[in-house]
């Protein structure tokens, strides 16, 4: 018989505090951090140090391996992919005319990029090896040789105007493929910018822009290739909803246990590929992330999961809301592994290529994950194996409910958390987070009110968003969140 869970829950008191949002008021794109000396807390820390990595993608002694499984081959392996432009027939197909898919900005670099041994301003000398005169792969600032890029395009003329559609793989990154050209700006003269300044709109003069009129007349081309450059590039307007037009859901769950081995489903096509098994308790854990010295921000930079017992007793799984790619973007290392910190991970060689791409601070996925723990003592013991601010966690926090949801199959949370974030896939650093989804997700399975993020700081503009598992997004017309309405009839448009 499964063993009874109480409710052990927060208090539900709000605790007033004055804040600034500053994910509300940061660039929609990472790259404006990128090589900043501003330090980050809590997972952006995490992604931001990772971009000091420069080892080789993928050690050469196991390139053999990944070769026998294509996709895991792909994602790891995959490089920069330039000069093989489409068809106009085929990038119309590929990229269908219409706004709403996610925007993108790139850094167009000159192709002599190293002058007198030394990289030209306004560039970041992490992204680039000077040795060998090179852009290196993966880089969250997007960059690429001009020639590279402009030799990558086709354009597509029709009645309402003309596109030009970016063809190849950008910067080494499998999930950036195909893209339409918005606008270019060029950076102004005698400015010798920081990372954090670069991105900066002060910095750059539009010189073409798809929407202006009188620009968009002009060749598509730069006059001065000395220059740094960047382009703002537009995705197929699915993918404001999803890695793939066909299972939308910003949504993966990971299954390691798997009778055909490991393998990572997302989106719709999730529900196809996961178990019917039901879950019987779900349990709130909040966390510090390590760091060697604390500053007072870290010390209430809290992150918090939810972990779902199942009747089966096998393993547990960890859900949780992070930044949008932020897994695919952090080369698959996940602190709920120990094979984390390992050159490769099991995690790294499961997902699809089309995970594979920077992180967005402004944008959410959520993450399942099954892991070895079989209860929550036995991820309690787990946890604290990786205690410590030379580890992972600090500080970490329990409360336990009994999942009361009358549909609660693997299968019935994945379309709960599928309908969750279609609706709604912001993220903010303080009011759409972490926190308030594990709360949101937490009272609902457990049917229990009361229930509220873990931080004082994150409870001050929290309101319970239940409603938003029960009900398929795309059936909402008159959307209060004019953005979020604008992704979703994009979308749609793209099927007709």
């Amino acid at each position: 018989m499964a063993e009874k869970i109480s409710d052990r829950s927060y208090s539900s008191q709000t605790e007033s505090a004055e804040f600034e949002s500053v994910a509300d008021k940061a660039l929609s794109d990472v790259s404006s951090l990128a090589g900043s000396d501003t330090p980050a807390d809590g997972e952006l820390g995490i992604l931001i140090d990772s971009l000091d990595d420069s080892s080789e993608l993928l050690p050469k002694s196991v390139v053999s391996d990944l070769k026998r499984s294509f996709s895991g081959f792909l994602t790891i392996h995959s490089e920069a992919v330039y000069r093989q432009p489409l068809s106009p027939e085929e990038a119309n197909t590929r990229l269908p005319s219409g706004g709403g898919g996610l925007g993108w900005y790139a850094t167009i670099v000159p192709d002599e990029f190293v002058v007198d041994g030394k990289l030209i301003p306004g560039l970041n000398r992490k992204d680039f090896d000077l040795d060998s005169k090179t852009i290196k792969q993966r880089r969250a600032t997007i960059p690429v040789k001009a020639t590279d890029f402009f030799g990558s395009l086709t354009k597509v003329d029709s009645p309402s105007g003309s596109r030009h559609v970016f063809y190849g793989v950008l910067n080494g990154w499998p999930g950036l493929r195909c893209f339409e050209v918005e606008r270019i700006d060029e950076q102004k003269r005698g400015l010798v910018a920081t990372p954090m300044e670069f991105f900066g709109k002060s910095k750059w003069a539009t010189i073409w822009s798809s929407s202006d009129s009188k620009r968009n007349c002009t060749e598509l081309q730069i006059a001065d290739s000395r220059r740094v450059h960047r382009v703002k590039l537009r995705a197929a307007p699915w993918t404001a909803l999803g890695w793939s037009r066909t299972s939308p859901g910003y949504v993966f769950w990971y299954e390691p246990f798997s009778l055909s081995g490991p393998r990572v489903s997302y989106g719709t096509d999730m529900l196809q590929q996961v178990a019917d098994e039901k879950c019987q308790a779900i349990h709130m854990v909040s966390h510090r992330y390590a760091v060697k010295r604390e500053t007072p921000r870290n010390k209430v930079t809290y992150h918090s999961l939810c972990l779902l017992e199942w009747e089966h007793g096998t393993y547990c799984t960890v859900v949780e809301a992070a930044y949008l790619n932020g897994i695919g973007g952090y080369k698959g290392k996940s602190n709920w592994y120990d094979d984390r910190d390992e050159g490769i991970t099991a995690l790294y060689r499961s997902l699809p290529p089309e995970m594979i791409c920077p992180w967005r601070t402004t944008s959410a996925e959520i993450r399942c994950y099954d892991v070895e723990s079989k209860s929550l003592d036995e991820f309690k013991a787990y946890i604290a194996k990786y205690e410590g601010n030379d580890k992972r966690f600090i500080d970490p926090h329990f409360s336990s409910y009994p999942a009361r949801l009358t549909f609660r199959s693997k299968k019935d949370l994945a379309q709960y958390l599928i309908n969750y974030i279609s609706r709604d896939s912001r993220y903010g650093e303080l009011r759409r987070n972490c926190q308030t989804f594990t709360a949101d997700f937490c009272s609902f399975v457990a049917g229990k009110r009361g229930i509220v993020p873990f931080h004082p700081v994150s409870r001050v503009e929290y309101k319970n968003r239940n409603h938003l598992f029960l009900y398929d997004s795309h059936l909402y017309e008159n959307n209060k969140d004019e953005k979020t309405d604008k992704k979703r009839k994009g979308y749609l448009s793209s099927f007709r």
